[in-house]
């Protein structure tokens, strides 16, 4: 995004362990109170007027932090500072993602203490194309707001630009490139057209980001669970044939997962849990798209894992082992392509299948050891186990 940069501090209020783990900021910032991440378990930040957004702040077990701000506040981003009386405030590196009416960002809790702000970046000022999608022989204005000593260089097109528009008549679907540099560095952005029929299927790459969100904790006798899984994962799709694209093996973001399964069931109690929290681990992750230009739907699978261990702790003492675990198997089945827009979106609270249940509609499959044995051994006594909440965002790419 290319705009002047207005900082704006967030205040926030704490609900910790006890009164004395929230304590007051030095008085040059009375408006913000410092995060005891490890103390805190939510915070929400409020604003100084009604222009601003509220930053909301959830901690997910067992070790990530979710910010989320309204969708309507594009010109704003996320970041974070160690200590507040530092002028050294970094934008946080996770993207942020939309869920519902809400920008989200998944965040790792590594620090035990951390202040973070929103600040605008901008408002309409993202590098965008209107309208996104046309009809072949039809064009489209792409749009941005120099700053003055920038120069601008657009491609495919003229090269360098002035203004903050230019009209562009492109033949097949294209993904545009606009640079902004002077002596200090160069800024990139990247906006996409789409040209029907059936725009989506020419697009070379796509990004896709999957989030996902899922929580059960169901007992019987002899069995008690705890399954806990949280994605926030971009994937790097290049084409696999026409109107498929597949996972090239980059992928970035945050999975995590913490499951617990108490088995008591032999009059012994054995503990088997399995914890992870990284990046997509490339091993077993998947994430396949597909275009059908006859009935101008998309349809996409995704499988979402990450490095973790497993231990198992019983009556002749305890082990560990290393593994890639599954957090999670997404399915969209064929939905309408966008009218409007270059970018695939939407997001559904899906229902949760065990092991043995055929699908019929969208599905999340938690699918892995612990997760399973929640059918395995009875304690799931139907095909459904819950919902999860799930989120996409798939968009052209370089």
């Amino acid at each position: 995004m290319v705009s002047n940069f207005v900082p704006y501090l967030a205040c926030a209020n704490c609900q910790c362990v006890s009164p004395s783990d929230c304590q007051v900021a030095p008085t040059n910032y009375p408006a913000m109170k410092p995060l005891y991440l490890s103390l805190c378990a939510f915070a929400v930040a409020c604003t100084a007027e009604a222009t601003s957004p509220t930053l909301s702040i959830a901690r997910v077990p067992p070790a990530t932090l979710r910010f989320s701000w309204p969708s309507n506040f594009v010109g704003w981003q996320l970041t974070s500072t160690t200590n507040l009386s530092s002028v050294n405030w970094q934008p946080v590196a996770q993207t942020p993602f939309t869920s519902g009416d809400a920008l989200v960002v998944l965040f790792p809790l590594t620090n035990s203490r951390g202040y973070f702000r929103l600040e605008q970046i901008g408002s309409g000022c993202v590098f965008h194309a209107s309208p996104a999608v046309i009809a072949s022989g039809g064009s489209s204005t792409l749009t941005w707001c120099p700053v003055a000593g920038l120069t601008y260089r657009l491609s495919p097109g003229p090269g360098i630009v002035t203004g903050g528009s230019v009209s562009v008549s492109p033949t097949v679907t294209t993904v545009y490139t606009l640079t902004a540099s002077n002596a200090t560095g160069i800024t990139t952005n990247f906006t996409s057209v789409i040209v029907n029929p059936c725009g989506f299927a020419s697009v070379s790459n796509w990004e896709a980001t999957l989030t996902f969100s899922y929580a059960l904790a169901p007992s019987a006798p002899g069995f008690s669970f705890n399954v806990n899984r949280q994605a926030q994962a971009t994937f790097r799709l290049t084409s696999f044939g026409p109107g498929v694209y597949a996972f090239n093996r980059s992928a970035s973001g945050l999975v995590s997962i913490n499951d617990r399964e108490d088995d008591s069931s032999s009059g012994s109690l054995i503990t088997s849990t399995t914890v992870g929290l990284g990046p997509p681990s490339p091993l077993l992750s998947t994430f396949v798209l597909g275009i059908n230009c006859t009935s101008n739907t998309f349809n996409f699978s995704a499988i979402v894992a990450v490095d973790a261990i497993d231990t198992e702790i019983g009556p002749g003492g305890s082990s560990s082992s290393p593994r890639t675990a599954v957090a999670g198997q997404v399915a969209i089945l064929p939905h309408p392509l966008p009218l409007a827009s270059s970018t695939i979106s939407g997001s559904a609270v899906l229902p949760v299948l065990g092991p043995f249940t055929t699908p019929s509609n969208d599905y999340y499959i938690p699918n892995d050891f612990i997760a399973n044995d929640m059918w395995i051994n009875g304690v799931i006594t139907d095909g459904t186990a819950g919902t999860a909440n799930v989120s996409w965002s798939i968009a052209p790419a370089p």
